[in-house]
């Protein structure tokens, strides 16, 4: 089931099958559509300021049955009262209260719901104006951070070490056989013993 809030002024725009409903105490002497006044404020109401005649109307809808009233409605009902768009209306409290009640999206109609404003929103300076949705943050996935590369993978050789600047603070870093010291000991052991140890010669 569908259901559209609008004014008296629009009515003109709705599409065949669309059903105009007036929800306002007195509705438009050229009106002859089906009037529910269970949706309508009183006069007396209308008297009030704001924040006393929210508090009245909300209590007057709260006494109702919104699956009766919904049960009742004709599919694409269009609930009509004469403010503009985002202007302060009850039809808009009326629309929040279904939509709470009946678990429902009621849209004003040729706007998408979230263009127009809360019901507390609806005043004066936002008449006529299209709400924008606030965009909602994405939270982003922390990107992967590259791994410092291990600065060496390999044995270096004696040249390579020496060019480094990393000095004797890191001696596991190079091949010790590389050393001159160290091929010349290995060199006389081989010589001594008769052994081959790999000692180019």
């Amino acid at each position: 089931m569908e259901i559209y809030t609008s004014n008296y002024a629009s009515i003109n725009k709705f599409p065949e099958g669309y059903r105009p409903i007036a929800i306002s105490v007195g509705p438009p002497k050229w009106f002859n559509g089906p009037v529910d006044k269970r949706l309508a404020p009183s006069w007396a109401m209308m008297k009030k300021p704001r924040a006393e005649y929210d508090r009245l109307f909300a209590e007057q809808l709260n006494k109702l049955d919104a699956k009766k009233i919904a049960s009742e409605l004709p599919d694409k009902a269009v609930l009509l009262c004469y403010e503009a768009h985002n202007d302060w209306c009850h039809r808009r409290m009326v629309a929040e209260w279904l939509e709470k009640e009946l678990d429902i999206v009621v849209p004003e109609f040729g706007f998408d719901r979230e263009q127009t404003f809360p019901y507390s929103e609806c005043c004066e300076a936002n008449k006529g104006k299209v709400r924008v949705p606030k965009k909602k943050e994405q939270t982003k996935e922390p990107e992967p951070q590259p791994q410092p590369e291990k600065p060496y993978g390999y044995k270096l050789t004696i040249e390579e070490w020496r060019k480094s600047g990393i000095g004797c603070t890191r001696p596991d870093l190079f091949d010790v056989g590389q050393l001159p010291a160290v091929k010349a000991r290995r060199a006389s052991m081989a010589a001594d013993n008769g052994l081959n140890l790999g000692v180019e010669s």
